[in-house]
C-alpha cells in the first residue's frame, strides 16, 4: 500500500509512532471537572514530547481531535499548542470526526508525512465532557421564556432521527438478538481487565499525571467504582427491558491523549527508535443509526488495505462506547473475545469523545509491547453512522513512566 505513486510527489514515506502518552480519565464531575479541556491538551501535548525529550519547536504540525468544542474560545488546538510551550510558529489544526476524532487526527497527520507535506506531527484528541456548556439562542429580540439547550445532549443524539445514540444501539442488538447478559458480561470483563491492568502496573505507563486542587490526578477514576452485583441489578437505560444500562455502556469524561508520528527516514536520521508503525487505516459510512456496525466495517476495510486477515492481528481495540463493540467483533469479524481490549476498554475507563480514537492506539501500543504482539488493530465508531479504523506494527520495547509537570 505505501508503495503506491502518489501524482508527481514519488513513493509514500513510512510513518511511525514515536511517543504516546495521555491524561488519566476522570469521570463525570470527578477529578478532572475543574480543568479546562484545553488544559488536559496541553499536559498531554507536552507528555508526549517529555516522554522522548523531544524538542517541541521541531514540530511541523500539531492535530488534535476535539468533538463538542462550545466555549472552548478561538482555536482550542492553538491553545493548548501554547500552553504546552509549543512555538507559536508551530501550525496547529483542529478535526472533528465525533467519536473518532482522536483517530483521524492521526490519519490526517500519517496523510501529511507519507506525502512529504510534514515530516513530524503531534497527535491526538481532547474532551472535558463535565464542562460542556448548555446554550440558548437570542439572536433575534424575544420576549418571555426561552430554554437551554445542553450541548453534551446535543453531541449523543443522532441528528438524523432525533434519537439518542443509546437507543439507535438497543435496535441494532436486538437486530442480532444480543442480550442485557452478553452487554453485562462484556462490561463486567472490561472492569475486570482494567482492574488487573492497573494492579499490574500497565496502565501507569500510558499516563501523564494532572495537578488538581489538593495534589495530582495519576489514575484512571471510573475503575475504582465497579460494583458488579449492583451491576446486574440496574435498569435499562434507553427502553423498556433493553440491554443497555448506565453501567455497561461507556461513561461521561474527561481526558486527553498524545500521540507523536514522525516519517520513519526522519526517525532514523534523529536516532529515535519507533514505538510502531502505521500499516494501514480505513473509514466506513454507515446509516446513522447503524453507527455501532461503523467500526467493523471499516476494520474489515482496513485488513483488506494491509493484505492481512483477522488471524494475522494479535490484538484488537475496539472502543466501547457501548459493550455491543466487542461483540460486533466476534459476531461479524470472527474476533477472539480474548484478543479484544485486554487490558480493559472505554465502559470501564470513560470515553471522553474527542479523545478515544487516539487513547486506543495508544492502548494498543501498550498491548502491544507488553503481550509481544506484532500487528495491532483499533476500530472507532462514530456517530452519524461510520468508523474508523487503524492497523500498527510493534516496533521497539516500550519506555518506561515519565516523572513531568509542565
Amino acid at each position: 500500500w505505501y508503495q503506491r505513486r502518489v501524482h508527481g510527489i514519488g513513493r509514500m514515506r513510512r510513518v511511525v509512532i514515536v511517543a504516546a502518552k495521555r491524561t488519566p480519565i476522570g469521570k463525570s464531575m470527578g477529578v478532572l471537572s475543574e480543568v479546562p479541556a484545553q488544559k488536559l491538551a496541553s499536559i498531554a501535548m507536552a507528555g508526549t514530547l517529555n516522554s522522548i525529550k523531544f524538542p517541541a519547536k521541531d514540530l511541523d504540525e500539531v492535530i488534535f481531535g476535539n468533538v463538542i468544542s462550545a466555549g472552548l474560545g478561538q482555536h482550542p488546538v492553538k491553545q493548548a499548542a501554547l500552553g504546552a510551550k509549543i512555538p507559536e510558529t508551530v501550525n496547529c489544526m483542529l478535526v472533528n470526526r465525533i467519536c473518532g476524532s482522536g483517530l483521524i487526527s492521526m490519519i490526517v497527520g500519517a496523510q501529511s508525512i507519507m506525502t512529504g507535506y510534514r515530516n513530524i506531527v503531534l497527535c491526538g484528541g481532547f474532551e472535558s465532557m463535565s464542562r460542556v456548556p448548555h446554550s440558548v439562542y437570542m439572536r433575534k429580540g424575544m420576549t418571555g421564556h426561552t430554554k437551554l439547550n445542553d450541548e453534551l445532549i446535543e453531541g449523543l443524539t443522532d441528528a438524523a432521527s432525533g434519537d439518542i445514540m443509546g437507543l439507535c444501539t438497543e435496535r441494532v442488538a436486538k437486530r442480532l438478538n444480543i442480550t442485557r447478559e452478553d452487554m453485562d458480561n462484556i462490561a463486567i470483563r472490561s472492569y475486570e481487565n482494567s482492574i488487573k491492568a492497573k494492579k499490574d502496573k500497565h496502565l501507569e505507563k500510558e499516563i501523564v499525571e494532572v495537578p488538581i486542587k489538593g495534589g495530582v490526578s495519576k489514575e484512571d477514576e471510573e475503575i475504582l467504582k465497579f460494583d458488579k452485583e449492583k451491576m446486574k441489578k440496574l435498569k435499562s437505560a434507553f427502553m423498556q427491558n433493553g440491554t443497555i444500562t448506565a453501567a455497561n455502556a461507556s461513561k461521561i469524561s474527561d481526558g486527553a491523549q498524545g500521540i507523536l508520528l514522525m516519517a520513519e527516514d526522519v526517525a532514523k536520521e534523529r536516532n529515535i527508535t519507533p514505538l510502531a508503525r502505521i500499516i494501514a487505516f480505513e473509514e466506513a459510512s454507515t446509516a446513522p443509526g447503524d453507527f455501532t456496525i461503523g467500526a467493523i466495517h471499516a476494520a474489515q476495510k482496513c485488513l483488506k488495505k494491509a493484505n492481512l486477515t483477522v488471524k494475522d492481528i494479535c490484538y484488537n481495540e475496539l472502543n466501547e462506547a457501548f459493550s455491543i463493540l466487542p461483540i460486533l467483533g466476534q459476531k461479524l469479524m470472527g474476533l477472539e473475545l480474548d484478543r479484544i481490549n485486554v487490558f480493559g476498554g472505554a465502559v470501564a475507563l470513560g470515553h471522553p469523545l474527542g479523545m478515544s480514537g487516539a487513547r486506543i492506539v495508544g492502548r494498543l501500543i501498550n498491548v502491544l509491547h507488553a503481550k509481544g504482539g506484532k500487528y495491532g488493530l483499533a476500530g472507532i465508531c462514530n456517530g452519524g453512522g461510520g468508523g474508523t479504523a487503524m492497523i500498527i506494527e510493534r516496533l521497539q520495547q516500550r519506555p518506561q513512566p515519565i516523572d513531568f509537570h509542565l
